[in-house]
């Protein structure tokens, strides 16, 4: 069974989904921030760029959005266009829009632009898909596409026809805003997340939801009413001890960005970021236990395939993905792998896709991306190594230092006595290995100052004023 856990702040919301106290997916979205994601505008094409395929398109908001049109797609500049976020803005890229709107509700997502019914492949008993799609159909309004979503499976068809009609109410409404509206302008914007966790989140194994806003508390409780699920149990949380702390989920949620991931069986995860993709390198660790070698690779990279289908999650690592499995002997191996790890990315929301392994063990897997990750979320770049995960070492630093005096002796007139400062670590370096033959070389005293507040690769030299 899960708890769904939501913190309500007002610089912030954050939402843990918990499975047997272990944590399965945790969202995170700061007020200072735009989510566009889901929100439809009437923008305005500011350029078309023939070569890309693409136009931009002004949205009244922030940068402009990427729209991609492909071969068939033609829009003229200054023209007005119906277009919904589907990434929000990165670094310097700004929103990926589409043309392709989708309004999604409890049980079904109205595509209005599309004439088809289309259902999820979770719903897997084909008298059942047969039975919806049929009633579905019956109903559909001629010109409407809907795409039935798992959790009509174990929905009554009353309920469903009210989420199909509630949803083409809000169609009409948009439709007579964007024929009244100036372009560019906002016409619907994406639920806030207490409320969209009710309409994605919610399972048949969720039974409770512990919030610690009262008006949030409010507001989701007649949401699940009004959806007729009054066995979920709805808990205000009023304590001043956060909900976090409270139910001992701030240790697995800082542990969100580490490195490294232990696994059970005495194994690890490796992930390492680049632009164009995400690493995963899978580390045999110690063997615990009598087995043979094979038995214990299998154990690991299966343990391995189950916590990096969590981890995506956890992260909201989006792109391309790239696992480094340790080497399998036999093909019947590698097809029991890729079998666990498909099992494992069901649930993801983000609908996962797994390419064939390849003769070196590597596994490519590649997840839609909507919002920003945890990490670009919870971290900026480092300030001393950019980014890098690297900085000079001392030694090297000290080497910079020495070729500095050289050059500054060579080109002009310096003190006899000098002061360096330079980081800690430098500093003791500089001392140790350094200063007696920086004098002997360029026939001065210096004296090395220790200053916690510089950089690692940072250092100045100044006339040493006794």
């Amino acid at each position: 069974m899960s708890s769904i856990y939501i913190s309500c702040r007002p610089e912030e919301t954050r939402m843990a989904v918990v499975n047997n106290h272990r944590l399965i997916d945790f969202v995170i979205e700061r007020n200072s921030e735009q989510h566009l994601v889901s929100s439809i505008f009437k923008g305005r094409i500011s350029n078309v760029v023939k070569s890309l395929q693409a136009a931009f398109v002004d949205l009244g908001q922030g940068p402009n959005g990427f729209l991609y049109l492909g071969d068939k797609g033609k829009v003229t500049q200054g023209a007005s266009v119906l277009v919904q976020v589907t990434k929000d803005a990165r670094s310097t890229k700004g929103p990926a829009v589409t043309r392709n709107i989708t309004l999604p509700g409890r049980y079904v997502v109205l595509t209005p632009y599309e004439n088809k019914v289309a259902l999820s492949k979770n719903i897997a008993p084909k008298s059942v898909r047969n039975r919806i799609r049929k009633f579905v159909e019956e109903y559909k309004p001629a010109q409407i596409g809907l795409v039935i979503r798992t959790a009509a499976e174990s929905a009554t068809e009353e309920d469903i026809l009210a989420d199909i009609n509630s949803l083409l109410k809000d169609w009409h409404v948009l439709e007579k805003k964007s024929r009244r509206a100036k372009a560019p302008s906002l016409l619907y914007r994406e639920l806030d997340l207490s409320v969209r966790i009710v309409r994605d989140y919610i399972t048949e194994d969720v039974h409770k939801i512990v919030i610690d806003d009262n008006d949030t508390c409010q507001r989701v409780q007649d949401l699940l009413h009004d959806m007729d699920l009054p066995d979920i149990d709805v808990v205000y949380y009023d304590k001043k001890e956060d909900i976090f702390h409270r139910y001992k989920l701030d240790g697995q949620i800082a542990s969100i960005s580490d490195r490294q991931v232990e696994l059970p069986g005495g194994g690890s995860l490796v992930f390492d970021h680049t632009e164009a993709m995400t690493v995963v390198d899978v580390n045999s660790g110690k063997d615990h236990g009598g087995r043979n070698l094979e038995e214990t690779i299998m154990k690991i990279n299966k343990e391995a395939a189950v916590e990096i289908a969590r981890q995506l999650r956890l992260r909201d690592i989006g792109g391309i993905i790239v696992v480094d499995f340790i080497d399998m002997g036999t093909t019947e191996e590698q097809e029991e792998l890729l079998k666990t790890l498909r099992e494992n990315l069901v649930d993801d929301k983000m609908k996962p896709k797994v390419q064939d392994i390849t003769a070196l063990n590597l596994v490519e897997i590649t997840r839609r991306k909507a919002r920003q990750n945890i990490s670009t979320v919870l971290y900026s770049p480092c300030p001393f190594c950019q980014g890098s995960g690297r900085v000079q070492s001392p030694e090297t630093v000290c080497v910079e230092i020495r070729r500095h005096l050289r050059n500054i002796f060579l080109t002009g007139h310096l003190d006899k006595s000098l002061l360096i400062s330079a980081h800690p670590t430098v500093a003791q370096w500089c001392r140790t290995y350094c200063v007696k033959d920086m004098e002997r070389e360029f026939s001065c005293q210096i004296q090395v100052e220790e200053d916690p507040a510089m950089g690692a690769e940072v250092f100045t030299i100044l006339t040493n004023e006794h």
